[in-house]
């Protein structure tokens, strides 16, 4: 039997972390990218700022069958088919001929392969690693994979764009996903099925309803509206838009009560002896519980400022892909000191203040970045404070994961982690759509009261708003803007100026949403992190002597 004081090659969490190297390069790579597809395929950013969002859209509702068939058929099986599906969706992305394939293998394909091997992947490192010490240290280099990415994602992609081409990282990252499988069959030791596992495919159904529609609530609100309608959605020939509302919030609230229905779906089927899509036993786990719903609302921040920033870089600032790229290296440089230094910090400082101690060094970062944005900001002035949100970005990324998981008991692993993961990609793609929304709007609306005010044009509520819809949608008169220019000569300016107040807006929000996070990061027991490790040891170690007996 395999005691907590025996070592392990680090090969297996290498492969885990290949894998999280390209999730996160993919993360960061497509921000950058925005304006040479936008380019290449004649749209615009809101486009590209839907395929990152549908990710999440696919991948949350399916992680927990994800980490379910691992469960059943073995995690390192599972692994290994989505590190296929994986390479095929880059590969795809690669060859794309126009923006529906770029987002059917991007944004669908490579989800699929996300949703099988990031549980299987969280999984497969508690089980190689028994020892906690080392597992620490596996957590962290996994964490650091997905930083590191950070770090040279944004470099491959800003070279890769501004000099040859946005497909040649994707195309890369194809060759990394092969070179993956062959050290993870080498490497990663197998995991038992757990016996009785089995997918609730009803549960999974509704579980794709109640995130989906959430997701998608929150990417059609910006358009249509947070609340009453801005303009008609139709299915069809068909406006759907009852009592004046936008589909948003119909879809948002539509959301949480299938989820609530869920709920209570679940533990139905637990209290009469059944096995339900994931255990109610999870919630009695206060630790996973209180930190997953931290996570949930960190990840909304990790979401949405990889690609609010280098969009408002770009946009507002006129960075070219090699400046913004060099912009997110220095989060991501901050990213790595902390990532590889959380294995032993988690080892010294328990849980709960080292959650509360780095979400307050990322709300230093963003307001340090707020305060300096202008229109004159140059990159050595964003260095630090990215840097700083770095930091925090490193500690918290790398070991979540760890605290998440190290208390549930093997049983309840593969459906915590796909839990976790579910919860992960909710806060990104609420990020990724909200706070990119939140900004556009703003800008858009700043712009509109700008002109008018310079122009002496007055405009009514509903003559403002029209014109926004009539910008959103390219739609303004040539004649009109003309007209505008010669009233308004520095209508570039003014219009970069109020792209800067909505980034800052949406900084704003960011950080209230980052006290969220801080207050639910307070309701994690107070339990010292080595102790948090070493239950979960015993727990395996447990469970293989009775498999044994």
């Amino acid at each position: 039997m395999t005691t907590t004081q025996e070592k392990v090659g680090w090969g297996a969490a290498i492969a885990a972390t290949l894998l999280i190297l390209l999730v996160a390069m993919d993360q960061v790579m497509m921000p950058i990218a925005t304006s040479a597809i936008a380019g290449e395929f004649s749209t615009d950013a809101g486009a590209v700022q839907a395929i990152i969002s549908l990710v999440s859209l696919v991948a949350a509702p399916l992680y927990i069958a994800g980490g379910k068939l691992g469960d059943i058929h073995g995690k390192k099986k599972i692994f290994m088919a989505g590190l296929v599906l994986y390479g095929s969706g880059t590969l795809a992305a690669t060859l794309a001929p126009n923006v529906t394939i770029l987002m059917v293998g991007w944004s669908v394909v490579r989800a699929l392969g996300m949703v099988l091997t990031i549980p299987a992947s969280i999984g497969l490192l508690i089980a190689n690693y028994p020892d906690e010490a080392q597992r620490g240290q596996a957590f962290a280099i996994y964490g650091v994979g997905g930083v590191t990415a950070a770090l040279v994602g944004p470099l491959l992609m800003g070279i890769s764009a501004d000099a040859l081409s946005w497909r040649l990282p994707f195309g890369l990252e194809t060759v990394i996903a092969i070179g993956t499988i062959f050290l993870a069959t080498r490497a990663m030791k197998e995991t038992e099925p757990i016996e009785g596992a089995k997918v609730d495919w009803v549960g999974t159904a509704i579980t794709f309803l109640a995130v989906a529609s959430i997701i998608l609530g929150s990417m059609l609100g910006g358009r249509y509206g947070w609340w009453l309608a801005r303009r008609p959605f139709m299915l069809g020939e068909t406006q759907v838009n009852p009592f004046g509302l936008s589909p948003a919030p119909l879809l948002m609230i539509l959301g949480v009560i299938v989820f609530a229905i869920l709920l209570a779906r679940l533990n139905t089927i637990e209290e009469k002896g059944g096995q339900p899509l994931f255990s109610m036993k999870l919630f009695d786990n206060r630790t996973f519980f209180t930190a997953s719903l931290m996570a949930t609302v960190f990840f909304i921040i990790t979401g949405a400022l990889p690609f609010v920033v280098p969009v408002f870089l770009q946009q507002a600032i006129g960075f070219d892909g090699l400046q913004t790229a060099l912009t997110m290296m220095s989060l991501s440089v901050g990213s790595i000191i902390l990532g590889f230094a959380s294995g032993s910090l988690v080892q010294r400082i328990q849980p709960r203040t080292l959650m509360q101690i780095f979400l307050m060094v990322v709300a230093i970062g963003m307001i340090w970045l707020f305060v300096i944005v202008s229109l004159n900001v140059t990159l050595g002035q964003l260095i630090l404070p990215m840097f700083v949100i770095g930091c925090g970005f490193g500690v918290l990324s790398s070991q979540l994961p760890n605290i998440q998981m190290s208390t549930l008991t093997p049983e309840l692993q593969g459906e915590g982690s796909g839990f976790a993961e579910t919860g992960k990609e909710l806060g990104i793609g609420l990020g990724t759509a909200v706070i990119g929304s939140i900004m556009f709007s703003m800008a858009i609306g700043g712009f509109v009261d700008n002109v008018a005010r310079q122009a002496d044009i007055p405009l009514t509520a509903e003559e403002r708003a029209e014109t926004i819809l009539l910008i959103e949608d390219e739609a303004v008169p040539d004649r009109a803007i003309n007209a505008i220019a010669q009233r308004v000569p520095n209508l570039e300016q003014v219009g970069k100026e109020a792209f800067v107040e909505g980034f800052q807006i949406a900084l704003g929000v960011l950080v209230g949403v980052l006290l969220v996070s801080l207050l639910a990061a307070s309701f994690i027991p107070k339990v010292e992190a080595e102790e948090v490790a070493a239950a979960a040891v015993k727990e395996a170690v447990a469970d293989v002597s009775s498999k044994r007996l």
